[in-house]
């Protein structure tokens, strides 16, 4: 597994990087971190690494323009993959300190394949030729709740000045690409591959509807929770009693037994007054009629009658 820094982790003076077990020279067998912008032969493998570490969350320099410094020689059949993190530039509108890269790039500095991150959705872009030779291959767990903005994600915030553009929007799915290349100048095979364990979850529930103890019920026994990442927001009216519950033990489960980022929103749950309030409230004339109605069929011998009615009467 090679490893460069990207914005979020640049190559800067006492970052992560500076840590154990990263100042090792190779933090464990398999895992080695590409500090420099140099080349890097694979071992046993006909293949060049050309690594692009980040040395700034923000930069106007394209991060792969070194690679020009090293065409490939006569007679070279290795195969040469570019390693980025930036904007590839496609787009007019795009942050000029995004670390833009030429978008063709590939063609440009004669790589057979260039893997780039930064951008959360999956993308192939096509050479001069025609071939796919660059892609980003979308974030390996998925970072949001479908349909929301990016800026809405849990432990991510944008360094780009356009932070909940399309591109920082994943697809809900966590995603790897599978890149098969037979030999200098073949066109790389790309395959996408769903990497993802986590599941986002957005929920709404009205304990007007639904019973208090029918949601904690629901939500303690949930599949999976250590693997869904929830939001969950509550609307309608409870009594006193029932309300202290959200508390004492809805928001204890959704904290603890779910995914860390989880989170219980309450506010629109409103506390259902006294007899004296609500008689206060509707004062004398129609309304009090109706409220008299209407206490008069919670006590009704029909169960659906009754709910109908205890459902109204909060209402």
């Amino acid at each position: 597994v090679y490893i460069i820094p990207g914005n979020h982790d640049p190559l800067t003076p006492g970052g992560v990087w500076d840590r154990d077990p990263w100042t090792r020279q190779q933090p464990t067998k398999n895992i080695r971190l590409l500090r420099e912008r140099t080349p890097v032969c694979v071992p046993d493998l006909p293949v060049t690494l050309f690594p692009c570490p980040l040395r700034h969350r923000n930069s106007i320099d394209d991060p792969t323009a070194w690679i020009a410094n090293h065409p490939r020689a006569q007679g070279d059949q290795s195969i040469r993959i570019g390693v980025a993190h930036g904007s590839l530039d496609i787009m007019s509108n795009l942050p000029e300190d995004d670390h833009l890269i030429r978008k063709d790039a590939a063609d440009y500095y004669g790589l057979d394949y260039l893997a780039l991150g930064h951008w959360h959705k999956l993308l192939r872009w096509k050479s001069a030729s025609g071939v796919e030779r660059t892609a980003y291959s979308g974030t390996h767990e998925p970072m949001r709740f479908l349909n929301s903005a990016a800026g809405l994600s849990t432990g991510w915030s944008s360094y780009s000045a356009d932070g909940d553009a399309e591109r920082f929007q994943d697809e809900g799915r966590g995603t790897a690409l599978l890149v098969s290349i037979d030999e200098a100048g073949a066109a790389p095979r790309i395959e996408t591959i769903e990497v993802g364990r986590l599941h986002w979850a957005a929920e709404h529930r009205d304990v007007t509807q639904h019973s208090l103890g029918e949601i904690i019920s629901h939500f303690a026994d949930r599949a999976d929770r250590a693997l869904t990442v929830l939001r969950l927001n509550l609307s309608g009216v409870l009594d006193p009693e029932q309300h202290r519950r959200i508390d004492t033990a809805l928001r204890e489960i959704v904290t603890n037994r779910y995914c860390p980022g989880s989170s219980l929103h309450a506010d629109a749950v409103l506390v259902a007054p006294t007899p004296e309030q609500l008689s206060s409230t509707v004062g004398v004339g129609v309304l009090s009629r109706v409220l008299a109605r209407l206490e008069e069929a919670t006590q009704s011998s029909d169960p659906g009658a009754q709910r109908v009615a205890d459902h109204a009467l909060k209402l």
